[in-house]
C-alpha cells in the first residue's frame, strides 16, 4: 500500500474515532484495535458489531478496489429494517455476505471442486476453476454467492493478506471499529461480552450464528434484533 493511501487511511481512521468514542468505549469490541499476534494459525473469525456499524460502505468499496472486481457484483452487502413508530424508531442493520458455514453445503455440491475450507476454517472459491454452475447458490442458506459469466462471487476473507499476516481489508479500513479478526474463541468471547452490555438497552440482542447453532461459523454478527427480522435463519440444518 502506497504511503498516500495509508495516510488517508489514517486520516479518516483517527478522525472517525475521536467523533466514536462513546460508541467503542467500555466493552466494543475494538478495546484499542487489539488483535491477535499471529494470523495464520488455526481457527479465525470475522466478528462485526452492527450496533457500531455506520453503514458509509467503507469496507464494501475497499474490497471491490483490493479485489478489482466490476461495480455489479459485491462480496459485502448490508440488510436493514427500521422499526418502531416516529419518534420511537430504531434502525437495525447487518453485513451480508458468506458466513463461511462449517462443513460449508457449497463445498459439496461444487463439481468441480473450486470451492475449499482454507487451513482458519473460511470457505473459499478457486475463480479460475469456478465454471459458474449456480449449484453454490441453489444450496447456500444464506442466498450469498453471485453469479456472473464466468464465475462465483463470494467473500474469501482475504487470503491472500491472511497469508502474509494481515488482517482482511474490510477489518484494515473500517471507521467505526465495528469489525475485529483473530482467534476463534477470543473472537466469540468478545462477541458474547458486547451482547450482553447491549442488551441493557436492547433485550433482543444477540450473536449470530452462536447463540442459534451448535457449530463454529467464520462470520460472528453482533445484532441488536431477532436474526429473523434480518432475514437470518435461525435453525440452519
Amino acid at each position: 500500500m502506497s504511503e498516500n493511501k495509508s495516510s488517508r487511511r489514517d486520516f479518516l481512521r483517527n478522525s472517525a474515532a475521536a467523533g466514536f468514542t462513546a460508541l467503542v468505549s467500555g466493552a466494543a469490541i475494538a478495546d484499542g484495535k487489539v488483535f491477535a499476534e499471529d494470523y495464520t494459525e488455526g481457527k479465525k473469525a470475522i466478528l462485526m458489531d452492527n450496533s457500531l456499524c455506520i453503514e458509509c460502505q467503507a469496507c464494501r468499496v475497499a474490497c471491490q478496489n483490493e479485489y478489482e472486481i466490476d461495480i455489479e457484483y459485491s462480496f459485502i452487502k448490508f440488510n436493514s429494517i427500521e422499526k418502531g413508530e416516529y419518534p420511537e424508531v430504531q434502525y437495525h442493520l447487518r453485513r451480508n455476505s458468506c458466513m463461511h458455514c462449517p462443513d460449508a453445503p457449497c463445498i459439496a455440491v461444487c463439481p468441480v471442486d473450486a470451492l475449499s475450507e482454507s487451513e482458519e476454517g473460511f470457505t473459499v472459491i478457486d475463480a479460475d476453476t469456478c465454471i459458474a454452475c449456480g449449484r453454490c447458490l441453489e444450496i447456500c442458506p444464506y442466498d450469498v454467492p453471485e453469479i456472473g459469466p464466468d464465475r462465483m462471487y463470494k467473500c474469501d476473507l482475504c487470503q491472500h493478506r491472511i497469508k502474509e499476516g494481515k488482517v482482511p481489508t474490510c477489518v484494515d479500513t473500517c471507521i467505526s471499529y465495528a469489525l475485529d479478526y483473530g482467534d476463534y474463541g477470543d473472537m466469540l468471547e468478545k462477541g458474547k461480552t458486547r451482547v450482553e452490555e447491549l442488551r441493557k438497552d436492547h433485550p433482543d440482542a444477540n450473536l449470530y450464528t452462536a447463540d442459534y447453532i451448535d457449530d463454529d461459523f467464520g462470520l460472528l454478527l453482533i445484532l441488536k434484533t431477532d436474526p429473523r427480522e434480518l432475514d437470518l435463519v435461525k435453525n440452519w440444518n
